[in-house]
């Protein structure tokens, strides 16, 4: 735990909400109705910052084996809630995606081939992602040590994949370092250490 504590329960800069709760807010501003955190080693500090969150805590038990058996359990539960073929997938390390960012996501997805949409800003990829019910099989599929990364990128070099040009660059925000959390409450540029 290099921040101090779990970076879920970090303090969004100029508010008294944590990382996670201002990531399940900025889901639900932006039209999200069923909203799941999934967690692992620190599931009851977690639980107990989401107790009044009209969230669904979700502990995933194989959560040592990496961010892709948290992302699998995260997507079979949001599949198992809806017939619906797309399910929206987020960082809580990446807090600062703006509620239109999210609402340009999920206005991309569609009928077709596509069974992937994410965010570019600029020349880089980031997150939320949201993932097409088929591809739950190919991740299932994946190397946990590559995690996701590869199927979208195998997904990318078929075509499968619409990039969602986005003015937000809290896509690529990615806070893991104290010095980059330091970067963020400034609001400074947080660089990739």
């Amino acid at each position: 735990m290099r921040m101090g504590r779990p970076k879920a329960l970090l303090q969004w800069p100029g508010s008294t909400r944590s990382f996670v709760t201002h990531v399940t807010d900025t889901l639900r501003n932006a039209g999200a109705t069923c909203v799941g955190v999934v967690t692992g080693a620190h599931h009851d500090l977690i639980t107990s910052t989401l107790a009044d969150e009209p969230v669904q805590v979700l502990y995933n038990p194989r959560h040592d084996e990496g961010q892709l058996a948290s992302l699998l359990h995260g997507l079979r539960w949001a599949f198992a809630q809806t017939d619906g073929a797309w399910v929206m997938s987020t960082l809580v390390d990446v807090p600062g995606v703006r509620v239109d960012t999210v609402r340009a996501l999920a206005d991309a997805t569609g009928a077709g081939h596509v069974l992937a949409v994410r965010p570019r800003h600029g020349d880089r990829h980031g997150h939320p992602v949201v993932w097409r019910r088929e591809v739950l099989p190919l991740l299932e599929a994946a190397d946990p040590s590559q995690g996701a990364r590869l199927v979208m990128r195998a997904l990318a070099l078929d075509g499968r994949v619409r990039d969602v040009d986005v003015d937000d660059p809290g896509v690529l925000t990615d806070v893991d370092t104290p010095a980059q959390y330091d970067a963020l409450a400034a609001g400074r540029p947080v660089r990739d250490d």
